[in-house]
């Protein structure tokens, strides 16, 4: 077997087997790890496969043991990958406190309007992590120590100096960073619950801004007028 690479793609040729078709296999891992992420988040770990995850991402399962290993390890690189994209882009990696409270306000729809746009571009991001939080295990363990904790700790700046601004109600910071994530990410994977209580039929851009609308509202005090 030779493999060529082209650019973040392997090419792998096999041979021809008796009684099946020879088949070229490109292995795109960002186009893998989004399948094995939804996977993961619409079935959890036990019952997610592997050889679904290949038949979806178009290559055979032994190319992701070659290249990930166990499923473990694949679960693994999931997590890996997704916290990489959210460090990778937080608005708090150089924050600094602002100057003044309008400085504040400015930063905190910043944040909404960036942390909404991601959950809702990564609608199974939020659900892989409320599935595996919910067990104490090696994957929940993983989970926190790669990108629960490190999340929290780059967010809860910016949350004290909401507090301290009273832009936030006084309360326990860290329970207020769970509640946010965690009302925005449940909402992003069922928009269409919401489309569905609403007393008219919305365009999903006009969800998405009143999203925002209310995020701002319930936990930054910050009113915006209504999308008509």
């Amino acid at each position: 077997m030779n493999n060529t690479w082209k650019g973040s793609i392997v090419m792998e040729d096999h041979k021809r087997r008796p009684g099946r078709p020879m088949k070229q296999e490109a292995f795109g891992k960002e186009f893998l790890l989004a399948n094995a992420l939804n996977e993961f988040a619409r079935n959890g770990y036990d019952g997610t496969s592997l050889r679904t995850i290949a038949h979806l991402s178009d290559v055979d399962v032994s190319l992701i043991t070659h290249h990930f290993g166990s499923k473990l390890d694949l679960w693994k690189a999931v997590v890996d990958d997704l916290a990489g994209k959210i460090m990778s882009r937080s608005p708090f990696i150089d924050y600094k406190r602002p100057a003044t409270r309008q400085e504040l306000e400015a930063f905190a729809r910043y944040v909404v309007d960036d942390f909404v746009d991601f959950n809702m571009s990564m609608p199974y991001h939020g659900m892989f992590i409320s599935n595996e939080s919910m067990f104490a295990n090696e994957r929940s363990a993983y989970l926190m120590e790669k990108l629960v904790t490190p999340s929290c700790k780059l967010f809860l700046p910016f949350i004290e100096d909401c507090i301290r601004e009273g832009l936030v109600q006084q309360q326990e910071p860290v329970i207020f960073f769970l509640l946010l994530i965690n009302s925005v990410s449940l909402f992003a994977a069922a928009p269409h619950h919401a489309g569905e209580l609403l007393e008219r039929v919305k365009p999903v851009d006009t969800l998405v801004s009143e999203l925002k609308r209310s995020v701002l509202a319930v936990f930054f005090k910050i009113t915006e007028p209504a999308q008509k």
